[in-house]
């Protein structure tokens, strides 16, 4: 039998898909706005309280992924099938921009060109730029994934309580590289706990798809809003005035709390949005989900030329001009892809699998 639809993805890939084009907008302010400026900390909530992004994508692959292969035979064909689909979307389209990146940033005076070692090195660990390393962390965590599905299915406690293995050891790992420095490249245990969580999620999913009440809700919120503040806070002690309050592993815990919590929150928010959304809002939000690939692959391009159309290096125009940006960024993206995906109809080693056009009004 045919599993139903999570409607509530579409909705959770355009508030992480908006908010990693705001991170990205924002950063340039970090540069322009000294520590002790009350705009510091309101752009500290813009690019850093909303550091749950990330974990949102990864959260969201997982839940996808579990809850399409959980009862699959586990079989060899199952899982070359799995491996063909997910490379060739994820894999042409991260190859072909990651070749555009290289020659985009020769080309602007951005880097060097450092020979054809260095060009191999970037495409093997994600560094043709700077968004790029998230892409090798899937596919790292989609390479695992038959034994992660083999687990679930011969270890009930592991099942039962998968989310929980996954924040161990992420914190685990995080907490001994912190001390030892024994990886340096992108690693998928960076975001383990993301991962299994929304596997737990699609595993669990109609146990954990009832919305929340409207008190649990706003009381659930809003203690995840405390608990970013707080995150925040520490961030801004420990890594940009270098005054740690309190040693790095409980430090972390916070952090990784939050990322979850957030995340989590997110989810149980957007089932209850798919409820009240109105024919129009979802329709909007199904035509961006299929573009967020497509987002998070063209956005620092599109950016980059934005900054060098538009620029103040302070006053109030600086600020005003950040938020300019942001909505033309996020307008350009869409038209930019909008735009190839209609010249292109099965540009799949552009943007990733996408429909055909007629059926993306």
């Amino acid at each position: 039998m045919k599993k139903e639809r999570i409607e509530s993805i579409k909705y959770m890939r355009v508030v992480a898909m908006s908010l990693v084009v705001l991170i990205h907008t924002t950063a340039i302010a970090f540069s322009h706005v000294p520590t002790d400026s009350p705009l510091y900390q309101f752009y500290l909530l813009m690019n850093r309280f909303t550091r749950f992004e990330g974990p949102v994508f990864v959260f969201l692959s997982g839940m996808v992924l579990f809850y399409n292969y959980d009862d699959r035979p586990f079989t060899l064909k199952t899982w070359l099938v799995f491996y063909r689909k997910r490379f060739l979307y994820i894999l042409g389209p991260y190859l072909v921009w990651s070749l555009f990146y290289e020659a985009f940033s020769h080309f602007r005076g951005i880097r060097e060109y450092a020979g054809i070692r260095q060009v191999l090195q970037n495409l093997l660990d994600g560094g043709a730029n700077y968004q790029l390393y998230f892409i090798m962390i899937l596919v790292q965590l989609y390479f695992l994934m038959p034994v992660f599905v083999f687990l679930i299915k011969r270890f009930p406690l592991i099942r039962q309580h998968l989310f929980v293995f996954g924040f161990v050891a992420e914190f685990i790992y995080q907490v001994l590289n912190h001390v030892y420095g024994w990886i340096d490249f992108p690693f998928f245990m960076v975001y383990l706990g993301s991962f299994l969580l929304g596997g737990w999620v699609g595993i669990h999913y109609q146990k954990v798809k009832q919305p929340w009440t409207t008190g649990k809700s706003l009381a659930v919120s809003l203690c995840t809003v405390l608990l970013g503040i707080l995150y925040m806070e520490l961030y801004f002690k420990h890594n940009i005035l270098s005054q740690p309050v309190m040693p790095y592993a409980p430090f972390k815990l916070i952090a990784m709390s939050y990322y979850v919590l957030a995340t989590y929150v997110l989810f149980k928010l957007c089932i209850r949005l798919e409820e009240v959304a109105s024919g129009p809002v979802r329709d909007a939000a199904e035509q961006l989900r299929i573009y967020s690939f497509g987002f998070y692959l063209v956005h620092p391009f599109i950016l980059h030329l934005w900054e060098g159309w538009l620029q103040a290096d302070s006053g109030w125009q600086f600020h005003l001009l950040i938020g300019i940006r942001y909505v033309l960024v996020m307008a350009s993206c869409y038209l930019f892809i909008r735009t190839l995906h209609l010249i292109f109809p099965k540009a799949w080693f552009l943007f990733g699998k996408l429909p055909a056009p007629s059926n993306s009004k």
